[in-house]
């Protein structure tokens, strides 16, 4: 992530807009860069801007509590960013442009407005978007939308962001000096890992629930009571018994419930037959009755051939009546809107005539009227401009007075002044020597402090100049002959870089094999089930043919069983002809040679036949029915049966096909993958292989990368270390060179005051620099206070007499200004009066009229022109309205008229045609047409179904009584022989005995099943007990090992882990910053120690650490953390918060080094501090500078 410009409008003391733009110079060409200001001005509101562009939080808030009351009188929490608003202002807003992961450009906005615009209008919601600039779109305008899109692009969370980007040191450097306890809990908030204490106590609490779970069970399990087998075999054979008494007054009772429905059929029979009776004799009434109708659809039929004349006839004449009144009707509408026109016309003529005057009166005086509306404007302008000048003239004179009483005692300051000058100088001829240094003497100070400082740090880190130029010699030798060995660093990270290249290269291509090893076992997979699909396919097929050949052997079955049967219900048809009562006249009436009235035969087999060897007959044949019936429906159950395996096994068959190609292109395209792959491995695929042969292959080609990848990474790591040995030496070379320049250059610096010195001082010089040094420095710092004081009595004196002076000018002009004021006003009075006469002159000229005001009389005419145009207007468009509804209604009298003309004429021709039918038909008459045209043809058909329902139903009637004659006499042959109220009485006591069985046999039914219920209860509880038992064994070892009822033991160890993976990171950063420290975490424990390489890999206290040992360290911690946080994200903009307390010049220059390196790193940081030193170090500066009454300004600058 790239911060590239932010934006801040009235946030905090910031009042106004600024932009940081780090993309322009300076900014954008320093690496290192500082925000300097006083302290409350503002530096920490620029980070606090960013957090609210992108999450609408701020750091430094999320601790506050409680609520403050709002300028409209409402409250705000105090944590809410609302209260981020400047005081006084109705808006503001922060806005970030940043890279994201994605490398596009990005502009995160946040913005706060009050209502109204005011500064003292009720809060608004705040308003947030996020805009891709590459692409230019809006990509969310909601907050909610905003804060998802800002979490996916960033890959970073509020809590994340606050850690990678923003490091506040203060925090860090808390963590390092804290105790064990107070270390435990910053750790859990800087890498947000609070969740581990809660699972080791959710791990003891499910332990605990496990063990409740159990004992709750094993007490239910010993309330379970169960039957001795000796009881449950007793109960078996009693129920047993029992159950066999009960199937058999079951089999008794069936028995008489058969008689009883015989009875009941031959009572049900009887009533039939009656009522079968009745129902013939009714429909047959009902049929003769019918006679009339008969004759009605009779006449209907030769109507029908002029049904159509008539009905036209009638719809014309009904049309001719309702034409008649609706014309009448529309004749008076027409007359009357007749009439309104002409009245609407004429007041229409005379509005556009006062219209057209109206108009003319405006085009003659047109200019006129211009000119008057002009002078009116300027009248106006005329009365501002007077009153303004008039309130100017009293501010002036009011304004004057305090000017003279001020110049009193300017006069009074300018002598105290002159006094104290003279004081001062008497001062400073005791340092009369240095006064050569009195230009930028501040500057000479500053350098002989640092020359103190740094001349006591580079003695006791060099120590004799001889032995340090020893030791460079020797570490340039070292150098040299690693150099001559192994190459430079640039080419080491050159050979590096390529075995980095070879050795990835050979993971992508293991990786390549592990892909294709895996679709190759795809490959042999798919074409395994693609042989065994094949397979089953020709089964199915070879199963096909012999259903097939079973579907036509039962569907010739069924066509003949058909056949047979049909065959044998003629026959038995009429046998039942035979057999009827009312055809026995039809019978005996029967002669050789002449067709049979029923069945249409010239052979009579059955006239002489004898009744009962016929009826014998004819049961026999209603048997061979039966059979030959449901012989050709088992026929036709074996010819559904064969068709659905038919089916079936055609379904089967396609999905099969289908499923073999489907297989067969899965296997074409993963061999083509296949082939891809391998050319791109530059390996060769034999299919013919089996899968066991490309195995073993893969195998060994697998094993030699691996050896490869063993032999790239040994090499690799010979060169990294080679590369540390060159940088440790360079670092010790350019350490050395540079103090001893360091100290030359020392020396020189403070040249220029050492020749200010006397003899005796120079000599004192040559001996004891320091102490010397340090005395003149007191000398110095001396004379610099007084210069500085007699500066400040010059430059007070200067601008008390340049006050005198602008107070005697201001008196001079506000004395002008008064004059030049009373001539203006004099001016604008007589400027009024003069505009006013020409615009009454106007008005006379065009009007005639005197003593009006020129402003009334324009608003009257304009009042008067608006409402003569509006009524004008509306005359019209009322009037084009009703012009439109006449020509509407004249158009439809016409169309009214034409068409009564048109049904007169088809009436006539309608007659004619009427009266030629009457001709051909002597037996109708116009009231009979009449009558037959009220019977449409519905009715008609009602008639016709009615007379054909009712032959029908005496048809039905006839064969139904038949029908249950019939039952009844097949019926009698099958009665039981004893009486109905002697089988009542046994059915009501066999059902008394078998109720009293049943009960026995359930309740002993029920004590088994409820014995069998408590066997399988005592067996579920067991197996829970069982399975609850490894449970709590399981949770039991997990509790032990990291639960508790406080979490504490889990959070413990998570602690210590988190701690070693950040001290893994913070040593690697701590490595690049200074070689000389690695942090360690004592065992067992959350105590922190660092290792001195410097010292002999010594291990001490973090306490110990110096003021710039410190930075290091809790730099190093910042950016693991920031490391942590980020994840794979790239952080290339850091912004450090307060973090370096007071450094001596020592830490001073450790600190920058360690910066220098920090943004060698590519990365752009840029930290706040308060320490001089550190920006006068450090150019390019953010300068946030207080402007009084609690505002700030920023200004860039470098």
């Amino acid at each position: 992530m790239n911060i590239l410009s932010i934006r801040i409008k009235n946030l905090a003391s910031l009042s106004g807009e600024h932009l940081i733009d780090f993309e322009s110079d300076p900014l954008a060409s320093a690496g290192l860069i500082a925000i300097v200001g006083k302290t409350g001005a503002g530096k920490s509101t620029i980070l606090d801007a960013m957090c609210l562009a992108l999450f609408n939080r701020i750091p430094r808030l999320k601790d506050s509590d409680g609520k403050l009351q709002d300028v409209d009188g409402s409250e705000l929490l105090t944590n809410s960013p609302l209260t981020v608003l400047r005081r006084g202002t109705a808006h503001g807003y922060a806005e970030l442009c940043f890279i994201a992961q994605d490398q596009k450009r990005y502009i995160a906005r946040w913005e706060l407005k009050r209502s109204r615009e005011k500064a003292d209008g009720k809060l608004q919601s705040v308003q947030r978007s996020l805009k891709c600039v590459t692409d230019g779109v809006v990509v969310a305008d909601k907050a909610k939308a905003v804060d998802e899109n800002i979490k996916r692009i960033t890959q970073l969370s509020f809590e994340q962001f606050t850690r990678a980007v923003l490091l506040a040191q203060s925090e860090v450097t808390v963590f390092l000096k804290a105790r064990d306890n107070e270390r435990g809990e910053l750790l859990e908030y800087l890498t947000n890992s609070a969740i581990f204490g809660k699972i080791g106590q959710l791990a003891y609490e499910k332990t605990k629930s496990v063990a409740t779970q159990r004992k709750e069970l094993e007490n239910v399990l010993g309330h379970i009571e169960l039957l001795t087998d000796d009881q449950v075999t007793a109960l078996s054979t009693q129920f047993q018994q029992c159950d066999r008494d009960y199937k058999q007054l079951e089999a008794q009772k069936s028995q008489l419930e058969k008689q009883q429905q015989w009875f009941e059929r031959k009572h049900k029979l009887d009533s039939e037959i009656i009522n079968k009776r009745q129902l013939f004799n009714t429909q047959s009434k009902l049929q003769q009755d019918l006679t009339p109708e008969r004759e009605h659809l009779a006449r209907l039929e030769i109507f029908s051939e002029i049904r159509a004349v008539v009905f036209q006839q009638q719809q014309l004449q009904q049309t001719v009546q309702q034409l008649t009144p609706r014309i009448q009707q529309q004749q008076q509408l027409f007359n009357h809107l007749q009439l309104k026109f002409e009245s609407e016309k004429a007041q229409f003529t005379q509005a556009e005539m006062a219209v057209n005057e109206l108009q003319q009166f405006e085009s003659t005086h047109h200019d006129a009227l211009n000119e008057v509306r002009k002078c009116i404007q300027e009248r106006d302008f005329i009365g501002a401009e007077f009153k303004k000048v008039q309130e100017k003239l009293q501010a002036l004179e009011q304004s004057k007075l305090p000017l003279t009483q001020q110049q009193q005692k300017l006069e009074q300051q300018i002598q105290h002044i002159d006094r104290q000058q003279t004081e001062c100088k008497q001062q400073l001829e005791s340092s009369q020597q240095f006064v050569n240094l009195d230009k930028g003497l501040s500057a000479h100070t500053q350098q002989l402090e640092q020359f103190i400082h740094q001349y006591q740090k580079i003695e006791h880190q060099l120590g004799p100049r001889a032995q340090a130029e020893h030791r460079l010699a020797s570490e340039k030798q070292q150098l040299q002959q690693s150099i001559q060995q192994f190459g430079t660093i640039e080419q080491l990270e050159i050979k590096v870089a390529q075995t980095q290249q070879q050795r990835e290269l050979k993971i992508n291509q293991l990786s390549q094999f592990e892909l294709i090893q895996q679709k190759i076992q795809q490959f042999f997979d798919l074409q395994a089930e693609s042989t065994e699909q094949q397979v089953q396919l020709d089964n199915a097929k070879t199963q096909l043919q012999a259903v097939q050949h079973n579907s036509q052997q039962a569907e010739q079955a069924f066509q003949s069983a058909k056949s047979e049967r049909i065959q044998l219900q003629q026959v038995l048809q009429q046998q039942r002809l035979l057999h009827a009562e009312n055809i026995e006249d039809l019978r005996s009436a029967l002669q050789d040679g002449e067709p049979c009235l029923v069945c249409g035969s010239t052979s009579h087999p059955y006239k002489l036949e004898d009744t009962a060897l016929s009826k014998a007959l004819f049961e026999l044949q209603q048997q061979q029915e039966q059979q030959a019936t449901l012989k050709e429906q088992n026929c036709f159950d074996g010819w559904q049966q064969a068709q659905q395996q038919l089916t079936k096994l055609n379904t089967e068959i396609e999905q099969r096909q289908t499923l073999i190609q489907q297989l067969s292109e899965k296997i074409s395209t993963l061999q083509h993958v296949l082939i891809e792959h391998s050319q791109a491995t530059n390996m060769t695929l034999d299919f013919t292989l089996t899968a066991s042969e490309l195995k073993t292959q893969f195998m060994q080609m697998a094993q030699q990368y691996q050896l490869d990848l063993q032999q790239l990474k040994q090499q690799s790591e010979l060169l990294q270390h080679n590369i540390k040995i060159q940088q440790q030496c360079i670092q010790n070379i350019q350490q050395i060179e540079h103090l001893l320049q360091t100290a030359n250059g020392l020396h020189n610096q403070v040249q220029h005051i050492v020749q200010c010195l006397s003899e005796a001082e120079k000599t004192t010089w040559q001996q004891q620099t320091t102490q010397t040094a340090q005395q003149i420095l007191i000398r110095l710092n001396t004379r610099s206070q007084q210069l500085e004081q007699l500066e400040q009595w010059r430059q007070q004196c200067e601008q008390t007499t340049q006050q005198f002076k602008t107070n005697q000018l201001n008196i001079e002009n506000t004395s002008r200004h008064i004059t030049e004021t009373n001539k203006q006003l004099s001016e604008i009075k007589q400027r009024g009066q003069q505009n006013t006469e020409i615009a009454n002159q106007l008005i006379q000229q065009m009007t005639g009229l005197t003593d009006i005001k020129a402003n009334e009389w324009l608003i009257q005419h304009d009042q008067y022109r608006q409402q003569t145009q509006s009524h004008y207007q509306q005359l019209k468009q009322h009037f084009d309205q009703l012009r439109h509804q006449f020509e509407q209604e004249k158009n439809q009298l016409e169309q009214l008229k034409a068409q009564l003309q048109q049904n007169q004429t088809s009436a006539s021709q309608v007659e004619n045609t009427l009266q030629h039918w009457f001709n051909a038909h002597p037996d109708f008459h116009k009231p009979d047409l009449d009558a037959l045209a009220q019977i449409n043809l519905a009715q008609e058909q009602h008639i016709r179904q009615k007379l054909q329902h009712a032959e029908r139903l005496v048809n039905e009637a006839h064969a139904a009584l038949k029908t249950m004659q019939e039952q009844l006499s097949e019926h009698l042959g099958h009665q039981p022989e004893i009486d109905p109220a002697q089988l009542q009485q046994q059915m009501q006591e066999h059902q008394a005995a078998l109720q009293t069985q049943l009960e026995i046999r359930d309740q002993l039914k029920l004590k088994l099943e409820l014995h069998q219920q408590n066997v399988a209860k005592q067996k579920q509880f067991a197996d829970q007990i069982q399975a609850i038992q490894q449970e709590e064994h399981r949770w039991g070892k997990i509790s032990g090992l990291m639960g508790d009822a406080t979490g504490k033991k889990f959070r413990d160890y998570a602690q210590q882990y988190n701690l070693d993976i950040l001290l893994e990171h913070a040593n690697q950063q701590l490595n690049q910053l200074s070689q000389r420290y690695t942090l360690k975490r004592l065992e067992h424990s959350l105590s922190l120690a660092i290792i001195d390489h410097d010292m002999d890999g010594e291990i001490r206290s973090v306490a110990s650490l110096s003021g710039g040992e410190s930075f290091l360290t809790a730099l190093a911690l910042s950016l693991a953390i920031a490391n942590m946080a980020s994840g794979s994200m790239k952080i290339e903009s850091l912004f450090i918060d307060e973090g370096f307390g007071t450094l001596d010049a020592s830490s001073l220059h450790m600190v920058m080094n360690a910066l220098d390196q920090l943004q060698n790193q590519g990365r752009k940081v840029v930290l706040i501090s308060h320490i001089q030193e550190m920006h006068e170090r450090i150019p390019v500066q953010i300068q946030v500078k207080a402007l009084g009454a609690g505002a700030s300004t920023i200004e860039v600058v470098g």
